[in-house]
């Protein structure tokens, strides 16, 4: 079999459970459901941290933060292995670079988000579109389209066609498709594939799919699909987080209390209607795959870098270890290869799809990570073993660069292990989930005694991971005394 072309489709902050074929009552996405049911859907996909630069860095590389040293948006960790500054260190070996070395066409559309937006790098050399990320670096090739195509820029603060009443969830609609970025993004997908000419080498396409991140900006006719009236509130928004981590109270993107919920229900319908307008754009590529006869050999990796909350326990945005932010949607797509159409329950962790696309592709690995590939099971129609999988992020005060404690880059450190999530926290209390019995994570086990055992045991499992290619900052985990 000839190697197949690959396309990574990453959204940006997709809710795991957002989407028609992952079983929402409402959101409409009729093209990705078709890519789910003829293809592979775990229904178990978590990041590597639920933050924008250490979780794509993770998806590229097979590596967790502690090791990829990304460990907040756009910075490199000064202490891990001399990396300085804030671009992804050149020894990273992505999916870009193995596919460039295997002899791919390779090119980029959208947000890099790992550091320098603007110069082509790690593999992606041929073709690189980017465009930068809430006005950092000089050269925006988003913005210079709205400029040539004469058209107001949408994605910009303080401006009237927006709405600001949520924090960090505004909102709003463009009556253009010029004016929408995901619209934008798909078109240079196809100008990708269209410019190959006679170059007659695999391609591999990554697209960076900004939305749905706010700001939120949607079709008008999509939005008015989706009445906010209908729309129910998150079981979890009440939550009055008795119990968990105290800084959870201040977290960034912790709700008022006296949150209009009709405002909040609205945003939520635009949030809906964008997703069905990644849908609708992805049908596009897909549309386009066929009639040039490319989609029977194209594998497809449909998944988000993180997740969103969207109201559950009362926060928006990202930033926390709860199911929300953690977990997300993922599709593998390859109707020559991957013929049998199913759904698979085992984990997939936020290091596993960058060496299971290689071995789909038939391109070996030759740098140390700490994922692992699952092509053989999904080749040969097994369900690959279950191990655990882990997720990891720093204080929020460090998110925000507020802080120069380095210490704080390595806040928390998650891990599943079959229904038990446990959270580790350097600097508050831990947490402790059955997700089996309380999928909504409103009970958290950590501070009963007879869980002490449990806990060794997860905490184990995370020194041991930490061990595959060195804890970096985490090397905290090794000296903290067991409980008692």
């Amino acid at each position: 079999m000839m190697k197949p072309d690959v396309i990574l489709i990453m959204c940006d902050q997709l809710r795991y459970d957002c989407l028609g074929f992952a079983g929402h009552p409402q959101v409409r996405t009729p093209h990705l459901d078709r890519l789910a049911e003829n293809g592979i859907y775990f229904e178990n996909a978590y990041c590597a941290s639920p933050v924008s630069s250490p979780a794509r860095a993770s998806w590229l590389t097979g590596l967790y933060p502690h090791a990829h040293g990304q460990l907040i948006n756009y910075r490199i960790t000064p202490s891990l292995k001399g990396r300085k500054g804030t671009s992804m260190h050149p020894k990273c070996t992505t999916l870009g670079d193995a596919f460039n070395k295997a002899d791919y066409r390779c090119g980029i559309v959208g947000p890099w988000h790992l550091g320098d937006d603007e110069h082509p790098q790690h593999g992606f050399e041929e073709f690189w579109k980017t465009y930068g990320y809430q006005g950092i670096g000089n050269r925006d090739r988003l913005i210079d389209n709205f400029k040539k195509e004469g058209v107001k820029n949408l994605y910009q603060k303080n401006i009237p066609e927006i709405n600001n009443d949520l924090k960090r969830m505004s909102y709003g609609t463009c009556g253009d498709p010029r004016q929408q970025r995901t619209t934008w993004t798909i078109d240079r997908g196809i100008e990708f594939f269209e410019q190959a000419g006679g170059d007659h080498r695999p391609q591999f396409l990554f697209l960076s799919v900004k939305d749905p991140h706010p700001i939120i900006i949607a079709p008008p006719e999509i939005v008015a699909t989706y009445p906010p009236e209908e729309i129910a509130l998150p079981y979890s928004w009440g939550d009055p987080l008795e119990g968990k981590p105290a800084y959870q109270q201040n977290e960034l993107g912790r709700l008022p209390q006296n949150t209009d919920p009709d405002k909040f229900r609205q945003m939520m319908a635009h949030y809906f209607a964008l997703v069905t307008h990644i849908d609708d754009q992805v049908g596009r590529l897909l549309s386009y795959l066929e009639e040039t006869e490319k989609l029977d050999n194209t594998l497809i990796a449909f998944i988000s870098d993180h997740g969103e909350m969207l109201g559950q326990h009362g926060f928006t945005s990202k930033r926390v270890l709860y199911e929300g932010s953690v977990k997300v949607p993922c599709i593998l797509s390859w109707p020559a290869a991957l013929k049998t159409p199913r759904r698979v329950r085992t984990p997939l962790a936020g290091v596993d799809l960058m060496p299971t696309l290689l071995d789909l592709a038939g391109i070996p690995l030759k740098c140390q990570i700490d994922g692992r590939s699952l092509a053989a099971d999904l080749l040969n129609e097994r369900e690959p073993q279950t191990r655990p999988i882990f997720s990891e992020i720093s204080t929020w005060e460090a998110l925000q660069c507020s802080s120069d404690n380095e210490e704080e880059l390595a806040a928390q450190v998650m891990a599943r292990d079959g229904d038990w999530k446990y959270i580790w926290n350097r600097f508050d209390a831990d947490e402790l989930y059955d997700l089996g019995h309380d999928p909504e994570e409103m009970h958290n086990h950590a501070p009963e005694v007879g869980q002490k055992k449990r806990i060794n045991a997860m905490r184990d499992i995370i020194c041991e991971m930490l061990q595959v290619t060195g804890p970096g900052v985490y090397g905290w985990c090794s000296t903290v005394t067991r409980v008692p």
